[in-house]
């Protein structure tokens, strides 16, 4: 986040982020004990996770669901996933990423919104892409910045 470059278009086009309130503190707190504005701190996220992605090959990421449901349903899971020749976690991974990439990640908790400034080229970079991933520009923007919030973990 460092100085303007020269030849950079002036950043006049406006996107918003929602966050609830707590998370929308949490933000401006970190921008200030960073001596960042709020507008720059999220136009670069976002730029960056463009940018990121053009560069690299689109990654997996593990992580842990605890189901609870009937032993009955367990079950047919197992079945499931055994008569396919697959774990139960390659099973169900199948079934929720086609709901994943026809989802639209917007929702309606309450929220506030933090503006952020973008050039006219960066706004159509950042909505082509957006759209190309079906995501929404509010929520997924918030996401970044809250996971550039996260305690870094070690590998």
């Amino acid at each position: 986040m460092g100085p303007k470059k020269k030849g950079r278009a002036a950043r006049s086009r406006y996107m918003i982020a929602d966050f609830t309130p707590e998370e929308r503190e949490r933000i401006i707190e970190f921008c200030k004990r960073n001596g960042a504005t709020v507008s720059s701190f999220l136009a670069e996220l976002a730029l960056e996770d463009v940018y990121r992605a053009s560069r690299e090959e689109p990654g997996e990421e593990e992580f842990t669901i605890t189901l609870k449901i009937p032993a009955e349903q367990s079950a047919k899971l197992y079945m499931f996933s055994h008569r396919r020749g697959q774990t139960i976690n390659q099973y169900v991974g199948e079934i929720v990423t086609p709901v994943l990439e026809k989802g639209k990640t917007s929702f309606t908790a309450k929220t506030q919104t933090l503006r952020y400034y973008v050039s006219p080229k960066e706004h159509q970079l950042l909505k082509k892409y957006l759209k190309s991933r079906n995501l929404s520009a509010r929520t997924y923007v918030s996401y970044l910045a809250l996971k550039a919030l996260e305690p870094r973990r070690k590998k």
